[in-house]
């Protein structure tokens, strides 16, 4: 077996046992409920400005532990860039690459260089706050490690997702003027038909907002749903034997999430591009 293999097969196994040791049988008992693992309890109690609560939560953790991630990994690979890339410029590469080419170059026909820095951060932001949510972190119940992604988080996701609404309008509007609004109706339709379709377009517009935050968040919700219920049956078991089965299924599960935090923010990526490069390019 090959080194790398070793270390994927390994590295789960560990992240895993982190978290069985946390629900495992012996010392202070306390009832686990998944639930509450997607509970946002404040962390640090601040004052409410209106009706907007801003204390601070978990969720706020995670999302500025992944933009210090990103903040570290730009400064790293900007300071140590080399002409014979080693291992980690090379795997930032080939994710700027699919990036840039994949997602920018194969769905946008105009507007690629504008519109790629917009389009490669919502792909690196997604994809490490994924990741970052397969990193068992002491923010659970009690202050047990625990699995958590900000992108599990609908209000997370919905202003990720208003950003690509209001940017794909925008760009259409400053290249095509009102014309943008008209040209969502094709100009040879009947007047009646012609409103009809604009209305169903108008709502097809509002569902993109819809389905663009809910795809992401329900995936990531789902998967981390399963890892803790995986988690809280070892509880119920109360049996180092069967916390140990079951923590090694619950590795299949997380090499899963894995793939998936990689799927999902490669959609969300491309499905932002494809609606920027839609509203640049319309169809008259």
């Amino acid at each position: 077996m090959s080194r790398r293999l070793r270390l994927l097969l390994v590295v789960p196994v560990v992240l895993a046992g982190l978290v069985a040791l946390a629900v495992l049988p012996g010392g202070e008992r306390h009832e686990f409920e998944v639930a509450k693992e997607f509970e946002l309890e404040p962390l640090v109690e601040l004052p409410s400005l209106g009706p907007v609560d801003l204390s601070i939560n978990k969720a706020v953790v995670y999302l500025w532990i992944t933009t210090g991630l990103l903040t570290v990994l730009a400064l790293a690979v900007s300071r140590s860039l080399r002409l014979a890339p080693g291992r980690f410029q090379a795997l930032v590469e080939m994710l700027y690459e699919l990036a840039r080419d994949g997602i920018v170059g194969g769905v946008m026909k105009s507007g690629r260089a504008t519109w790629f820095p917009y389009i490669g951060s919502v792909f690196f932001f997604v994809l490490v706050s994924n990741l970052v949510g397969l990193l068992p972190l002491p923010f659970g119940e009690h202050w047990q490690p625990s699995y958590y992604a900000a992108t599990a988080n609908l209000y997370v996701t919905l202003t990720l997702a208003l950003f690509t609404f209001v940017l794909t309008h925008y760009a259409g509007l400053r290249k095509n003027g009102l014309r943008y609004f008209v040209n969502w109706a094709p100009a040879a339709a009947p007047p009646v038909l012609k409103q009809l379709i604009w209305v169903i377009h108008l709502v097809s517009e509002l569902f993109r907002l819809v389905s663009l935050s809910v795809r992401l968040f329900a995936n990531m919700l789902a998967g981390h749903a399963i890892l803790a219920v995986f988690f809280a049956m070892a509880l119920i078991f109360q049996n180092y034997l069967a916390a140990l089965v079951l923590q090694g299924a619950s590795v299949l599960i997380y090499l899963f999430e894995i793939f998936v935090a990689f799927i999902q923010a490669f959609i969300f990526a491309i499905l932002s591009a494809v609606y920027i490069g839609g509203a640049l390019d319309q169809e008259h």
